[in-house]
């Protein structure tokens, strides 16, 4: 790819309040210049969120879901090419009474933060952290989810900055 770095290693964090049964997104501003065709290149992300409660009796299930997408406001997989990060949990109560927890976070790596080395390309001036945290059994304290997403601004070739933009815009 044609890139000229503009910056260095920037930390752009947020964090979403997540109320239960009710989905909620959060778009943050990159600080992005796109008259000089500036992107921001994704080295690592890291997302987190506070501890789910295990529920009471048997049968009843907690879970959050969150996202980190390049433009959509819905909550997305790993699968999807919008999708930057994805974090799941669950708790479930079970018959005899032992608690059951699920996690995954993805991707799970890191980059070395070198020009050549990065998780994704970001061409719009934003993105946009999405989540819901439902229970069965309803009552439950809202929850937090938090991402941090690390990498640099770069100024891109007229051709791939379009090409970029395009990707981004038509995959909604």
């Amino acid at each position: 790819m044609s890139f000229k770095k503009t910056s260095q290693l920037l930390n752009l964090g947020s964090t979403l309040d997540l109320v239960d049964g009710t989905p909620s997104s959060l778009t943050v501003s990159l600080p992005l210049n796109s008259l000089d065709r500036e992107v921001f290149v994704v080295t690592d992300i890291q997302m987190d969120a506070e501890p789910i409660p295990v529920p009471a009796f048997a049968g009843n299930t907690v879970g959050l879901q969150a996202s980190l997408n390049k433009v959509s406001s819905s909550i997305l997989t790993i699968n999807n090419p919008q999708c930057i990060g994805s974090l799941r949990r669950q708790a479930q109560s079970t018959v005899a009474d032992a608690p059951m927890f699920q996690e995954a976070f993805l991707p799970n790596e890191s980059t070395s933060g070198t020009d050549k080395d990065f998780i994704t390309i970001i061409a719009t001036p934003d993105y946009v952290l999405t989540g819901s945290f439902a229970t069965t059994v309803g009552g439950t304290a809202n929850r937090a989810v938090f991402a941090r997403i690390t990498g640099y601004r770069a100024q891109a070739t007229a051709d791939v900055y379009a090409a970029l933009v395009t990707e981004e815009l038509n995959n909604q």
